[in-house]
């Protein structure tokens, strides 16, 4: 009786060994499997993480070089696979930008100040937009936290300096440049901004200096023609004229009509006549009433002493712009050089009733000289 009890008792505890081997069994393959599937979902969440940064510096790269759509194309898809990526609402914001969507890139770059402090970057497409509206203020402003936030990035100083250009305050502009110069005075935006300050407040000489910096640094038609301008300006006409060609080297005749007047009047003042009237006369053959290149052809005419030819066209001029008082004197100078009394009486009258409390030279010239006019001479 006794062996048999002990056997029933050996029996049951062998069951319940059993049973409570295989319960912590299948507890364990539970908990195994459900580690395994937290670590497969976090390695795929890596693994989408890796992509997406992979398709966002895609889009970067596409938007440096214009090609928006393939651009919002990659961000799509980087979107889908880390929604939380810190450099997407930013570069989707820029697409909008490009887009000409200025409210839809607002609202993205506000909706990603509302998650946090904005970087640099974001005040900066902020300014950007504001820019576009006008709103001088504000986009000032964005700039300034821009440079604050990020002080080492040139882009944002420039982007203050370039607004506070568009106030008005291009002293106090050029003055914050300077200020920084230690940091960036090496680098061409900082070049390139000083020589724009220069140039607001009129001197010439300091922004062709500015200019000269970085076309010895880099070659880049758009510097050429800034510094090509900027020798204008000052009168340095001779310095000029190689940059102007190099820049239309290889082109028709009839384009870059404004490379082309240029490098047409630095000629002019250079005494190369022929030249000058070449250039000249590529443009009138696209441009037929460009008043500017006429006047330019009426000095040339003059200046080889075709005075009725000069006359004949200044006349054109001056029928294209009947307001133009510098068309009027010329005009008047010409007809007093041909001979033709009347006609420079008539407009030295016109010049003078149109500016009577400015000394104009050439018209009181002419009225003093002739005698219908002496009477009308002033004082």
């Amino acid at each position: 009786m006794i062996d048999r009890r002990i056997r029933y008792r050996l029996v049951r505890t062998s069951r319940l060994t059993t049973a409570i081997s295989l319960s912590a069994l299948v507890l364990s393959t539970a908990g195994c499997q459900s580690t395994q599937r937290r670590a497969r979902e976090e390695s795929l969440e890596r693994w989408n993480q890796v992509r997406a940064q992979v398709q966002v510096k895609l889009a970067s790269d596409q938007l440096s070089s214009g090609q928006v759509e393939s651009a919002a194309g990659a961000l799509t898809k980087a979107a889908r696979l880390d929604p939380e990526n810190p450099k997407l609402r930013m570069l989707q914001a820029r697409v909008c930008l490009a887009r000409g969507d200025d409210y839809g890139a607002q609202r993205l770059l506000e909706y990603s100040g509302g998650q946090g402090s904005r970087d640099g970057e974001d005040e900066y497409l902020l300014g950007v937009i504001r820019q576009q509206r006008l709103h001088w203020d504000d986009a000032y402003n964005h700039f300034v936290r821009a440079a604050n936030t990020e002080p080492h990035e040139i882009t944002y100083l420039v982007a203050v300096v370039e607004n506070m250009l568009q106030l008005g305050e291009a002293r106090e502009a050029l003055s914050l440049m300077r200020s920084h110069e230690n940091e960036f005075g090496w680098t061409p935006a900082y070049q390139a901004a000083i020589a724009e300050c220069q140039e607001q407040l009129g001197d010439w000489r300091a922004a062709a200096a500015a200019w000269e910096k970085i076309s010895d640094a880099e070659v880049d038609d758009s510097v050429c023609e800034r510094l090509a301008i900027a020798f204008c300006r000052g009168e340095r006409w001779p310095e000029a004229i190689p940059l102007l060609r190099g820049l239309l080297e290889g082109q028709a005749p009839e384009s870059a009509p404004h490379l082309r007047m240029l490098l047409a009047k630095c000629l002019l003042e250079t005494g190369q006549l022929i030249p000058a009237q070449d250039q000249l006369s590529g443009v009138l053959r696209e441009q037929p009433e460009n008043t500017p290149a006429l006047r330019l052809l009426a000095r040339v005419f003059a200046e080889q002493g075709h005075y009725a030819r000069a006359g004949l066209t200044a006349e054109r001029v001056l029928r294209l712009a009947p307001t133009d008082l510098q068309v009027a004197e010329l005009v008047a100078a010409l007809a007093w050089r041909t001979g033709d009394e009347s006609r420079a009486l008539e407009l030295a009258r016109q010049i003078v009733r149109a500016e009577p409390n400015r000394q104009n030279p050439i018209a009181e010239y002419i009225l003093t000289q002739t005698r219908a006019g002496r009477d009308e001479a002033p004082d």
